[in-house]
């Protein structure tokens, strides 16, 4: 027989003992398979129904094989004491006597008592977790701490293979902490370390990590890194990149607003040779300089189909280095408030008839006069979302006209100092963290 996830009929709602009857029922007349996970995020619960369904989870022979648990957004609007209830007895009807492969606890806030109340999915699964999610809990630094406390007690390298932390704010320790359950994994495929508040400190000691894990030859399953809302800055540019060297399969890759700057971006886009099908490098203060190099990793990239760099200091001179290594096979492109004028609007246009594959561009922002704009949407059509924020009363490249330096500064291949000073930075990086 084949197996199935098992997740409770009917819309988001608050579930009480009447309600967990009713689920339980359905549950028994749905399906003689073997049930190899469980979905109970999405609803909350009440004590009482948490009570019910977890008896039917731990009695029913039916989940004996249960490896997958999805916990997600599940004690909405609990009070404190309610809450810990309902986290403890699914947790403990999930987890107690199983090996789970696949946990996702997200959506729950918690703290130091709550990640007591989920001991059952984390300390007791050691062994056999190997992907973990953990986003928009509220996690502080203390709790940070003590979930890596639990992930690493385990007797050898972790087997986790995903680990996603999100929008828990935990700052610089709590880097701290997702530092030491890195240095667990050997075998990571899918990395969310983002919207942390961390300042420089806590990024560069994730980056880097991350550095001396791909020196160990321990980053070469990875295919997603998602890393936005870091603080990295130049030197975290280096480690970073001294990483993603060693990324061969990485297919998925957000920076966005990490403060890498002109030289963290080199160092990133030199870094970078694998099938990339995403790629955001918005907010980080990109200038035209800085846009050499992402035009040349652009070039080298014939999987990508997803492209942002949005919200940064490319000016007309960067866009149009960009226009120019668009690639046919990309399908979204957001280059929005990037101080962009008539030059990059007519280089966007003069691409059109290669982006085969376009579906949608995002350049709102901007400073394009009146007639670009009248020329863009001419040109994209429908693929071009409308422009609300457009600065049509400033004219952005009066500057460039006026000094007659529309074409300075767009040779890639003029910083090659510069590239010698990032490859000598990585490798002095590197004989530092092997």
């Amino acid at each position: 027989m084949e197996s199935l996830t098992l997740r409770p009929p009917g819309e988001r709602e608050t579930v009480d003992a009447s309600r967990a009857k009713e689920i339980v029922v359905h549950w028994k007349s749905s399906t003689s398979e073997k049930i190899v996970g469980v979905s109970l995020g999405d609803k909350a619960y009440t004590a009482d129904a948490a009570a019910i369904i977890g008896r039917f989870i731990k009695e029913d022979e039916r989940f004996s094989d249960l490896t997958v648990a999805n916990l997600a957004d599940c004690i909405a609007g609990r009070m404190e004491d309610e809450g810990l209830k309902v986290l403890q007895a699914l947790c403990d009807a999930v987890g107690k006597g199983r090996e789970l492969v696949d946990v996702d606890l997200s959506e729950n806030a918690m703290g130091l008592k709550g990640i007591a109340a989920c001991g059952s999915v984390l300390e007791d699964q050691l062994q056999t977790i190997q992907r973990l999610s953990m986003c928009n809990n509220g996690l502080s630094w203390e709790s940070m701490d003590k979930v890596a406390d639990i992930l690493c007690r385990g007797a050898g390298p972790s087997p986790l293979t995903k680990i996603h932390f999100y929008n828990n704010m935990s700052g610089d320790k709590g880097c701290s902490a997702f530092k030491k359950i890195l240095s667990e994994c050997q075998v990571l495929e899918d990395v969310r370390f983002s919207g942390t508040r961390a300042q420089r400190p806590g990024s560069l000691e994730v980056a880097k990590e991350l550095a001396t894990l791909g020196a160990a030859g321990f980053l070469k399953n990875l295919r997603r890194l998602d890393l936005a809302d870091n603080t990295f800055g130049e030197d975290g540019g280096v480690a970073l990149a001294t990483a993603l060297a060693a990324c061969p399969n990485l297919e998925y890759l957000n920076l966005r607003d990490c403060v890498l700057s002109d030289a963290g971006v080199s160092s990133v886009c030199n870094a970078l040779d694998c099938p990339l099908y995403h790629l955001d490098l918005s907010g980080n203060d990109i200038t035209a300089a800085g846009s050499k190099k992402v035009a040349k990793l652009l070039r080298s990239q014939e999987t990508l189909v997803a492209f942002y760099c949005e919200e940064n200091e490319m000016t007309s001179r960067g866009i149009k280095l960009i226009a120019g290594a668009l690639s046919p096979y990309l399908t979204e492109v957001r280059l929005g408030c990037n101080e962009c004028g008539s030059i990059g609007a007519k280089a966007l246009v003069a691409a059109v008839d290669r982006l085969a594959a376009l579906s949608v561009i995002h350049l709102d922002g901007n400073m394009f006069p009146c007639s670009d704009v009248a020329s863009l949407e001419s040109a994209f059509g429908d693929k071009l979302p409308e422009m609300e924020d457009n600065d049509e009363d400033e004219d952005a490249d009066a500057e460039l006209s006026d000094t007659g330096k529309e074409e300075d500064d767009v040779d890639e291949d003029s910083d090659g100092d510069s590239d010698e000073n990032v490859n000598n930075l990585v490798r002095m990086f590197g004989r530092a963290t092997v």
